[in-house]
């Protein structure tokens, strides 16, 4: 069926009140451009946001089994394992078995890995901050708390 020729004039200004208004869409928002500077900061080391969050905790707590990551970062069991499969083929991850328990699985940091995670937190770090620019330290720091009280509970 044929569109109708109208006389109507066109949106002026889009009203999104409503939505700025809500928690969701705001953070949403907000994630979306520090996901777009975190891809163009960390693109020569070809990690999505959630396989550096993985890469971090591994690097902080070595020997920590794939559970406690899943509860960690609240991720399904299968997503971590093809999160790991890529940290592993990079040759970022190594798997140990240790001795006592033939059925635990271990993750730790390769060398390479290590480097990498150290040279991310400092560009991380740094496009964290530019990313709130427009906040004081104190300001930053007020939200990263805010925000903990919603997923933390």
């Amino acid at each position: 069926m044929p569109f109708k020729l109208t006389n109507e004039s066109p949106c002026g200004n889009v009203d999104s009140s409503f939505l700025k208004s809500l928690l969701g869409y705001n953070t949403r928002r907000a994630t979306l451009k520090i996901f777009d500077i975190f891809d163009a900061r960390t693109q020569t080391y070809g990690l999505k946001p959630v396989e550096f969050s993985v890469l971090h905790l591994i690097g902080r707590n070595p020997n920590i089994s794939h559970g406690q990551l899943c509860t960690a970062l609240a991720l399904l069991p299968p997503n971590l394992t093809k999160i790991l499969q890529k940290l592993t083929k990079k040759q970022l991850v190594q798997k140990l078995r240790p001795e006592s328990d033939k059925r635990a699985l271990y993750l730790k940091l390769t060398a390479l890995g290590q480097k990498q995670l150290q040279e991310l937190e400092q560009v991380i770090t740094q496009l964290e901050r530019d990313s709130a620019a427009n906040l004081s330290d104190r300001q930053l720091a007020q939200l990263i708390s805010l925000l903990q009280k919603i997923y933390s509970r």
